[in-house]
């Protein structure tokens, strides 16, 4: 199919990432299996609206959650806008389609004691490096990819002061992240160990994210606690919220180019209101 062959280039121009698109490309062949499945034949211009509908309806009568249905219709979306924008098709069929209703959740953070449990075992037992990019991750927010990435000579340490330039976040933004105290301290003593002019060497250039993630579960299996890197990230976000920190400055921090990404962090976790009920409590 060359309309894909087209979208992929459309979504590399736009500067995704090589896993986000292997999963845009997936859904759409999903989509496509679907389509022959029920009429015999996948012909990207004849698709309507109600086809587009009858989808939707499908993927919720499998027991798919919203926010998994939302992802496929917003992937569909974007393939129907660019499709259209290019003339293959006579008019976008998902214009009209509703997305599922969900509810706002808060994202997934570590609570203070799930932190400190965390970091007690990767102060224990992990390495000089382990120790620099997990705490990299909680003091800076930086996405997984943007930390494995970085240079040796991205770091600028000085004497109270520091910072890490991202090169190319998300969508190609560049943005700098000033280093705590905590985090300064760690990363010079792993800096004066290291050889390579890649922060987190790998075995070819730096270290996949695969490796990063495998990192990270090492100690998250001794704790028994399910945390990602991402979740690294939101505990950053929703620490620098709770100590005052406005949403536009975090944004910046974290590189968010919206500031309703941002304020996901001032939602309440379960957690928050644990402890907001519990005032109430009668003893």
């Amino acid at each position: 199919m060359d309309y894909l062959k087209g979208f992929e280039r459309y979504l590399k121009s736009r500067g995704l990432s090589q896993r986000t698109i292997l999963s845009y490309l997936a859904t759409l062949n999903k989509f496509n299996s679907w389509l022959i499945e029920k009429y015999k034949e996948a012909e990207v211009i004849s698709v309507t609206a109600l086809d587009v509908a009858d989808y939707r309806r499908h993927l919720i009568s499998l027991g798919k959650k919203p926010a998994t249905v939302n992802l496929s219709l917003d992937v569909l979306r974007s393939f129907y806008k660019w499709a259209d924008s290019q003339q293959i098709v006579p008019i976008n069929p998902t214009s009209e389609v509703k997305r599922v209703s969900e509810q706002q959740k808060a994202p997934k953070w570590l609570e203070r004691r799930e932190l400190g449990t965390f970091m007690r075992v990767v102060q224990k037992y992990g390495s000089v490096r382990d120790l620099a990019l997990i705490n990299l991750l909680l003091h800076t927010g930086l996405r997984i990819s943007e930390a494995c990435s970085l240079l040796e000579g991205d770091v600028i340490i000085k004497e109270r002061s520091g910072l890490v330039k991202v090169r190319a976040g998300k969508g190609d933004k560049y943005r700098e992240v000033p280093l705590n105290i905590t985090i300064r301290r760690i990363l010079n003593i792993y800096i004066a160990e290291l050889t390579s002019k890649w922060l987190f060497p790998g075995r070819k250039k730096y270290m996949t994210t695969r490796t990063a993630e495998r990192i990270i579960r090492k100690y998250t299996k001794i704790v028994d606690l399910e945390i990602t890197p991402h979740m690294l990230r939101h505990t950053f976000g929703k620490m620098l919220i709770d100590s005052g920190e406005s949403l536009e400055r975090v944004a910046a921090l974290m590189g968010h180019s919206d500031l309703n990404t941002t304020a996901k962090y001032t939602r309440p976790s379960m957690y928050d209101m644990e402890k907001a009920v519990e005032k109430l409590a009668w003893e």
